[in-house]
C-alpha cells in the first residue's frame, strides 16, 4: 500500500511543474509582445517582397546620384571659369579706366593748344595770301608767253641740301603757267625724270603736276654741275618751230673750266644747229645761293647764265639762301 502513495504523489508534482512553466511561458509572451503589433499583424496579409524591383530602384538612385556628382562637377568647373572671366574683366575694366583717363589727359592737352594753332593756322593763310600777292613781283621778270616748259636741273650734292627749295620754285615756276600744254624735266646731264617719256612731253594735268612734283622729291641723278648737255639734250629731243617754249635751268653752281666765252659759243652753235627761230624758245636761269663750302665757282653760274638767258629772250633769278639753310648753316 504504500509503494502505490509513492508513485502517486512522484506523479503530481510532475503535473504542476509543467503547469507552472506554461503560465510562466504565457506571461513572459503577454510581457514581450505588444498587443498593437500583434492585432495588426495577425490582420494583416503577407507582404511578398520583390529583391529584382528593389536592386533596379537602387541602381537608378545611383545613376541619378553619379549625374548630380557630375553636374555638380561641371557647375564648379563653370563657377571657377566664371571666377577667372570675372577677374579678367575687372582687369579689363581698370585698363580702360586707366586709358580713359589718359585720353582725357590728351585732350585736354590738345584743347588747351587749340587756341594756339587756330593762331598758326590763320598765319598760315596770312601768309600764303602774301606769298600770292607776291609771286607777280618776285617772277615779273619772266615772261609767262610759252606753251611748253622744260626745266633743266643741276642734280649735284651741293643742290641735294637745298633740295626743298628747288622743289619749292619748280612748283612756283609752273603756277605761271596755268594753261600750258606740256612740260618735261631733265637733269643738268640730261636724264629725264621719266625716263619712258624720253623726247616727248608730259601732258599737262594737276594731277600729272602733282606727280611729277612728288618724284621730283626723290629724284637722284647723276650731275657734274654743268648745264650745256642738258640743254643740248632739251633742243635735240624737244625742240619744234611750231612751239613756244620756255628752258629754265636750275643751279648754285658751274663746275667747268672751260672759258665762259667758249662755253657759251658752244651753246649758241646748238641752238644754231637745233634751227631755232626767233621767238620761238625763252631760256630763263635761277640761281639758287648755298654754303660757300659746298660751291665751287657759283659766280662764274651766275656770269654765264644772265649772258645765256639775255641773249634768248629770258630772265635770270639770283634766288638768297633759304631760311632753313640759313638756320642749318649757323648750327
Amino acid at each position: 500500500m504504500k509503494r502505490e502513495d509513492d508513485r502517486t504523489s512522484g506523479a503530481t508534482v510532475s503535473f504542476l511543474d509543467v503547469i507552472a512553466c506554461a503560465f510562466g511561458a504565457i506571461v513572459l509572451l503577454v510581457l514581450i509582445l505588444p498587443i498593437g503589433e500583434l492585432g495588426v499583424l495577425a490582420d494583416s496579409e503577407p507582404v511578398n517582397i520583390d529583391y529584382g524591383q528593389l536592386v533596379q530602384q537602387r541602381q537608378a538612385l545611383d545613376m541619378e546620384i553619379d549625374a548630380l556628382t557630375q553636374e555638380i562637377e561641371e557647375n564648379s568647373e563653370m563657377l571657377q571659369q566664371l571666377s577667372v572671366q570675372s577677374n579678367n574683366k575687372d582687369a579689363t575694366a581698370t585698363k580702360l579706366r586707366n586709358t580713359i583717363a589718359l585720353t582725357a589727359a590728351e585732350l585736354d592737352r590738345l584743347q588747351s593748344r587749340t587756341t594756339a594753332t587756330e593762331s598758326a593756322i590763320q598765319q598760315l593763310r596770312t601768309n600764303a595770301q602774301q606769298a600770292i600777292s607776291t609771286t607777280t613781283s618776285e617772277y615779273a621778270g619772266i615772261p609767262v608767253d610759252s606753251e611748253y616748259v622744260v626745266f633743266v636741273i643741276d642734280t649735284s650734292s651741293s643742290m641735294r641740301s637745298i633740295w626743298y627749295q628747288v622743289t619749292e620754285e619748280v612748283e612756283g615756276v609752273l603756277s605761271l603757267y596755268p594753261e600750258m600744254k606740256g612740260f618735261q624735266i631733265l637733269s643738268d646731264e640730261g636724264g629725264y625724270l621719266y625716263k619712258s617719256f624720253r623726247k616727248r612731253w608730259l601732258d599737262d594735268s594737276p594731277r600729272l603736276r602733282q606727280r611729277a612734283l612728288n618724284r621730283l622729291k626723290t629724284w637722284r641723278a647723276f650731275s657734274t654741275s654743268s648745264p650745256a648737255k642738258g640743254i643740248k639734250v632739251a633742243l635735240r629731243d624737244l625742240y619744234d618751230p611750231q612751239k613756244k617754249i620756255a628752258l629754265f635751268i636750275f643751279g648754285d653752281d658751274f663746275s667747268g673750266s672751260e672759258d665762259l666765252d667758249d662755253y657759251i659759243q658752244s651753246i649758241d652753235q646748238t641752238i644754231a644747229s637745233a634751227n631755232v627761230t626767233e621767238g620761238t624758245m625763252r631760256i630763263h636761269a635761277f640761281g639758287f645761293e648755298n654754303d660757300p663750302f659746298m660751291t665751287y665757282s657759283p659766280l662764274r653760274f651766275s656770269v654765264l647764265m644772265r649772258e645765256l638767258t639775255q641773249k634768248n629772250g629770258g630772265a635770270f633769278l639770283a634766288l638768297p639762301l633759304a631760311e632753313r639753310q640759313i638756320k642749318r648753316s649757323s648750327n
